[in-house]
């Protein structure tokens, strides 16, 4: 039988560590649930863990915008395919090669885009799509060359991230495309309109999507000690790559000020490991 004092440490240290947490990341709804190791998401899966991170990142002072990626490969890149005006598939790289070529795979689908010896074309398992030219990276095909069983104007982009997200609005980077960002992101900030000592500036306000994160705060304001940033699995490939136990998956945050980007000493943008704080089955929405 365990002694009454011991039992009662570990009670306290419990409470102590729920308390700390609804701190970090504010009042939560009773309809968030935590994601624990022995639980599936999406029934019947059994060996996946694929619902929603949540992320908490520091911003420093004067700081004002986001910008959070992901990639599956290290980044090695892979390529988006456009269809008209939407990106419709993301193909990583296998690791495979032909013919010096690598053999690419489209998120989400058993899609490969490959060389093909016996044709002497690259071939893309989507919509019987292919190309003549002998590039030996894909995205280096001209688009003119794309042909396939309907066209409407298929084109290749060299892509290195699964994910990408920006707080100066949506889309964030026109050069995304429709699909290729996240179209939803949650990102949760201090409230920069409360009234000094009414205990209201403690209490998190949702980003407004419409406008970039600097028209939401003070003039000089800083989004808090950090935001909250929740993804959205509405992107391309999603529901395969986020996954808590996708052993691949390396996500990475950058900030930036009014005055740019930080930049290291050799001149290169500055960008941060990011690591989720926990998985949930569903989004946490913090009360108003």
């Amino acid at each position: 039988m365990k002694h009454p004092t011991l039992s009662l440490v570990a009670i306290t240290l419990v409470l102590f560590s729920l308390i700390a947490l609804g701190a970090r990341l504010g009042n939560l709804t009773s309809n968030s649930e935590v994601l624990t190791p022995g639980d599936d998401i999406n029934v019947p899966s059994v060996t996946t863990k694929d619902g929603f991170p949540v992320f908490e990142i520091r911003v420093p002072d004067g700081y004002v915008e986001v910008q959070v990626r992901a990639s599956l490969t290290n980044f090695e890149p892979g390529f988006l395919l456009k269809d008209g005006n939407a990106f419709v598939l993301n193909y990583i790289p296998t690791g495979a090669t032909i013919a010096g070529r690598k053999v690419y795979r489209a998120l989400g689908t058993t899609h490969e885009a490959k060389w093909s010896v016996a044709n002497n074309r690259w071939e893309f398992g989507f919509r019987d799509i292919f190309s003549d030219d002998p590039a030996i990276d894909p995205w280096d095909i001209p688009a003119e060359t794309m042909n396939g069983s309907i066209t409407f104007g298929y084109s290749l982009q060299k892509e290195y991230f699964v994910y990408r997200f920006c707080t100066t609005g949506i889309p964030a980077d026109s050069e995304w495309g429709q699909g290729s960002g996240d179209p939803d992101a949650w990102v949760f900030i201090a409230n920069q309109s409360a009234t000094p000592g009414d205990n209201t500036e403690f209490k998190r306000v949702k980003w407004d999507e419409n406008a970039s994160l600097t028209a939401q705060l003070q003039p000089g304001g800083t989004p808090g000690y950090t935001v909250m940033f929740q993804p959205s699995r509405d992107n391309l490939g999603a529901i395969e790559w986020m996954q808590q136990n996708q052993d691949k998956l390396v996500w990475i945050y950058q900030v930036e000020s009014p005055a740019g980007k930080p930049k290291h000493p050799n001149g290169s943008d500055v960008w941060n490991a990011l690591h989720p704080v926990e998985w949930r089955k569903n989004r946490i929405t913090l009360t108003p």
